[in-house]
């Protein structure tokens, strides 16, 4: 079931971005034929499920033929739902190629690949992946999967571990030094297009006991009750994370990491199986 709901996400989120301005999907096994450069020179790219030497599983590789000289081939980490497109952020800018899909067990990456001097470059992200993320690091691809194009801008949703495992997307944009930067508020922001009562059921937390928040600037604004739910919409992943509740009240709640369980939050200095009936992380 867990897979099932994974892939019914993945084909919401593709469908978001798939027809966007500026991106042209690829088909798995074609080519398409792209000045990537600009240089007046036309490449042909195409990828391909190719299963490495020694290997079980089949990797999504990305491979881009110049007009002279031999296929170039990048193999990304990619197993499972990939989607491959041209994409162009500046007008007037290079052609990249944007390749996403499911790494290992739900964990979506992106990469982004440009063509430069004969050779796929991998273009780099901060770090904007699940748990505590390395702030100030940068990886040769990005953390989830491809939601939308905008421009001078991606945006990818991947699963953060936050009071429960949910997908939350952040925006990038690209640098004229060719790599990419945060270009958002600093939140993962939740991926819930309509809050239902499926919703309320199986996404939200139930307090057990009463606990104090504070408003959206920070300062204190009352107390939740026993038995009320909340949806968790936002976090910064550092201080605070951003709430609705079902009687329509918004607020915010201290975090901070439980180092004496070793992993999960605090809120607000209790443990988070201390104040809500299940905390739904994925297994």
């Amino acid at each position: 079931m867990k897979r099932l709901i994974a892939i019914l996400m993945v084909l919401m989120l593709l469908g978001a971005g798939a027809l966007a301005e500026g991106l042209q999907p690829l088909e798995l096994g074609a080519e398409m034929s792209c000045d990537l450069d600009g240089d007046g020179a036309v490449e042909r790219v195409s990828y391909a499920m190719v299963q490495p030497d020694g290997e079980y599983d089949q990797r999504l590789v990305v491979t881009v033929t110049p007009e002279a000289g031999d296929p170039v081939s990048y193999e990304t980490e990619i197993l499972w739902g990939g989607s491959v497109y041209l994409m162009q952020l500046d007008d007037g800018g290079p052609t990249d190629i944007l390749a996403s899909g499911d790494v290992m067990s739900d964990d979506y990456i992106t990469w982004a690949l440009r063509w430069k001097d004969g050779q796929l470059c991998t273009m780099l992200f901060p770090d904007g992946g699940r748990g505590d993320s390395q702030y100030g690091a940068y990886f040769g691809y990005g953390y989830g999967l491809f939601k939308e194009i905008g421009p001078n801008r991606l945006t990818l949703s991947g699963s953060q571990d936050m009071l429960g495992t949910w997908f939350g997307s952040r925006s990038y944009a690209l640098t004229p030094l060719g790599y990419f930067e945060f270009a958002d508020d600093g939140l993962w922001t939740r991926d819930i297009d309509e809050i239902t009562d499926e919703t309320w059921q199986y996404g939200a937390l139930t307090l057990k006991t009463t606990l104090p928040y504070a408003d959206l600037e920070g300062n204190p604004a009352g107390n939740l009750s026993a038995g009320e739910k909340i949806l968790v919409t936002a976090t910064d992943k550092q201080s605070r994370v951003w709430f609705t509740a079902q009687d329509g009240r918004t607020g915010t709640l201290a975090i901070s990491p439980d180092y004496e369980k070793g992993w999960g939050w605090l809120v607000n200095g209790a443990s988070e199986d201390d104040l809500f009936e299940y905390v739904p992380y994925a297994d």
